[in-house]
């Protein structure tokens, strides 16, 4: 064989091959949008759970069964979290790896303990950079032809996040922004940013607002009045519907998984947040 055919086999895109064979595939989102960043140049990955299913009350079909068995490599947050994907892990082929992050992300990373950990890891900036040095180890461990685009992408990334995390936090300097949310989805985007929410309807996704709750909540708002009432999905529920009117609250929709595929980066998604919480002071 020539020489220069050689050397077109070894450097062109054929040192691609390995990853035009490689099955990425996420179980939301957000969490595709972070693996995209560092696959960026080589390929993309799939996500497991339509965005506007529900990633605690989804069944698998037997289509998203089918394109979880042909992955190489499955990364989702737990199985606390996505809970229908807890039985994949005993029918997965041995071929497929797995990337539980809740098993791997450093316990100071992780709001809550045990079953009782918080899964939108993705909406604090410090996590989506280790989320992403996670899927780079492993990306690089699959296809080590490409461990050095891994590597670069994953500096890129970190650069654009710790410059958006400056911008943002001078965006927001000297504001307290006054907002109730729906439910408990804040905590991880308050924590990086030092924001306190002023209450919540209900404490999770799952749960009902209780009368207890709501006429404490309602005191506090009489006494110390909020601007917005932060919600990620519409329509309201009838309690948030209620207090937003007596309230007059307004309402603001934050898109955390990505519904309708409507964000190209994971920037796209947590910069939203920023400006809303901006406007409610």
């Amino acid at each position: 064989m020539p020489f220069i055919l050689i050397l077109a086999l070894l450097f062109s895109p054929t040192q691609l091959l390995a990853t035009d064979n490689l099955k990425i595939v996420t179980s939301i989102r957000p969490l595709q949008l972070i693996t995209d960043e560092i696959l960026q140049g080589v390929g993309e990955s799939e996500s497991l759970i339509q965005s506007d299913q529900s990633p605690h009350h989804f069944q698998l079909k037997p289509s998203q069964l089918k394109t979880a068995s042909k992955a190489d490599l499955i990364i989702w947050v737990s199985n606390d979290f996505e809970t229908g994907l807890g039985r994949l892990q005993n029918i997965l082929p041995s071929k497929t790896q797995q990337l539980e992050l809740a098993d791997v992300l450093p316990s100071s990373s992780l709001i809550g303990e045990n079953h009782d950990i918080d899964g939108h890891i993705w909406l604090s900036p410090e996590n989506v950079l280790l989320i992403a040095q996670l899927v780079s180890q492993k990306l690089s461990l699959l296809d080590p032809l490409n461990d050095q685009v891994y590597l670069t992408n994953t500096m890129k990334l970190t650069h654009k996040i710790q410059k958006w995390k400056q911008q943002s936090l001078q965006k927001i300097r000297g504001i307290k922004p006054r907002y109730i949310l729906d439910h408990q989805f804040m905590t991880y985007f308050e924590h990086s940013f030092g924001l306190q929410n002023m209450g919540s309807l209900r404490n999770n996704h799952d749960q009902g607002s209780s009368i207890k709750r709501l006429s404490e909540l309602h005191s506090q708002l009489e006494k110390t009045p909020a601007k917005c009432l932060l919600v990620t999905t519409l329509p309201l529920s009838r309690q948030a519907e209620q207090t937003a009117k007596k309230f007059q609250l307004e309402t603001k929709v934050i898109n955390m998984l990505s519904e309708g595929n409507k964000h190209k980066t994971i920037l796209d998604l947590l910069d939203p947040v920023i400006n809303s919480l901006s406007s409610c002071q």
